[in-house]
C-alpha cells in the first residue's frame, strides 16, 4: 500500500528538523498536558482556588489582635500586639464544622498596601477593621474604595464585613455615623475618576456602581459585592458578628 501524499510530506518535515518518531510522541504528549493545565487554570481549579480570609484596615485598628483572637479562640489569651510590618498567616476553621481557611492579617501601612491588594484574588471574604474612636475616614475610605473597585472583588462578589472595633470606649463613634461617613467618602472618590487595570491588563475607570446607579447616590446595597457594617469590641471579646461572617463563608 502506498503512503498518502500528506503522510509523506509530514515525514519529510520531521526528517528536515531531525525529529524522530519517539520525540514527536513526547512533544505531542507535552502539548496535551500543557493544554489541560491551561483549561483547568482558566476554570479556577489550579492554584487559583480562593481559600483566604483577609483582615485589612487602617493602622492601629486592632487587626493583629483580631487575627490572634480568631486563630487561638476565646478560651486562650491572645498575646499583646504591635503594629505589624509583615503579614501574619495561619489556618483557621470557622465554627465546629467546615473546611479550614487561611487567615491573613495584612499590615495597614500605605507602603504595603499594593502588596495587600494583590492578595484579594485569593480571598473568599474580607474583614475590614476600623477603630471606632479614631476612624481615620480618609485612610479607611481610600483602602475600602481600592478593594471594592478591584476586578477580582467584583467578578467573584467577595463579601465584606466592616467591623467597627473599640465600641466600648467612651469616645467611640456610633456605627451608623461611621457607615454614613464611609459612604460619603466613597461617593467623593467615585467622582475623581481614578483608573485601575482589569484582569486582562486593560486600564479602566474605578467605579462602584457599574451602571446600577450614580456615584453621588451610592449606598452599600449597590456595592458590587455584599457589604455589612457591624460593631465589635476586642477588649470585651465581643466579636460575634465577625465569627458569624466567617462561618457563613464555609457553608
Amino acid at each position: 500500500m502506498y503512503d498518502s501524499p500528506c503522510r509523506m510530506v509530514f515525514e519529510m518535515l520531521l526528517d528536515s528538523f531531525g525529529i524522530t518518531g519517539t520525540l514527536f510522541v513526547c512533544l505531542v504528549f507535552l502539548l496535551i498536558i500543557m493544554a489541560m493545565f491551561m483549561v483547568l487554570k482558566s476554570g479556577g481549579v489550579v492554584s487559583s482556588k480562593r481559600d483566604s480570609i483577609l483582615i485589612v484596615g487602617p493602622m492601629g485598628s486592632g487587626k493583629t489582635a483580631l487575627f490572634y483572637r480568631l486563630v487561638l479562640g476565646e478560651k486562650r489569651d491572645a498575646p499583646k500586639t504591635v503594629t505589624s510590618q509583615a503579614p501574619n498567616e495561619d489556618t483557621f476553621q470557622p465554627g465546629k464544622e467546615g473546611r479550614r481557611l487561611k487567615l491573613v492579617d495584612l499590615p495597614g501601612h500605605d507602603s504595603q498596601w499594593p502588596a495587600a491588594l494583590d492578595r484579594v484574588q485569593d480571598a473568599v471574604g474580607v474583614i475590614f477593621l476600623m477603630d471606632s474612636s479614631k476612624p481615620q475616614f480618609n485612610v479607611a475610605g481610600q483602602k475600602l474604595f481600592d478593594m471594592l473597585c478591584d476586578p477580582s472583588v467584583k467578578n467573584n462578589k467577595i463579601p465584606f464585613i466592616i467591623a467597627c472595633n473599640k465600641t466600648d470606649l467612651p469616645d467611640a463613634n456610633e456605627v451608623e455615623k461611621i457607615e454614613e461617613e464611609l459612604i460619603n467618602d466613597l461617593r467623593d472618590r467615585s467622582e475623581m475618576k481614578d483608573t485601575i487595570e482589569d484582569t486582562e491588563g486593560n486600564v479602566i475607570q474605578k467605579t462602584l456602581v457599574d451602571g446600577t446607579g450614580t456615584a453621588d447616590m451610592f449606598e452599600f446595597e449597590q456595592s458590587p459585592c455584599p457589604v455589612e457594617v457591624v460593631k465589635v469590641s476586642l477588649h470585651k471579646k465581643d466579636i460575634g458578628p465577625v465569627l458569624k461572617f466567617c462561618e457563613n463563608l464555609v457553608r
